[in-house]
């Protein structure tokens, strides 16, 4: 009959190796590289579609549309407002961070 002591004895019993002949390592390296070329997709179409479009982008135009614009954006109070709260949410996203870290 089955006491809480035996199966005490049996649970903390230690168990043999488990032999997986390498599939751990393979599995591993699988996903390795399914991450890499995520991460190479990721970034690699957009920038290739970037210099593939940059030879027709109209730069002087951009140019002088920045040059036009500049003093009223400056002058925004709107987006000044906007500015200074992405400021303050970047650094608070930074302290509660290294709150989070330090809490660990």
């Amino acid at each position: 009959m089955m006491d809480d002591r035996n199966l005490d004895a049996m649970l903390s019993a230690p168990l043999a190796d488990v032999v997986d002949e390498g599939f751990s390592a393979r599995i591993s390296y699988r996903i390795e590289q399914r991450e890499l070329w995520s991460e190479r997709f990721a970034w690699g179409i957009p920038a290739l579609a970037a210099c593939l479009l940059a030879p027709f982008l109209p730069v002087q135009e951009f140019g002088d549309t920045i040059l036009r614009l500049g003093p009223s954006v400056a002058g925004s109070a709107a987006l000044s407002v906007a500015a200074a709260a992405l400021v303050l949410t970047i650094s608070f996203e930074q302290r509660y961070r290294e709150w989070q870290a330090s809490a660990l």
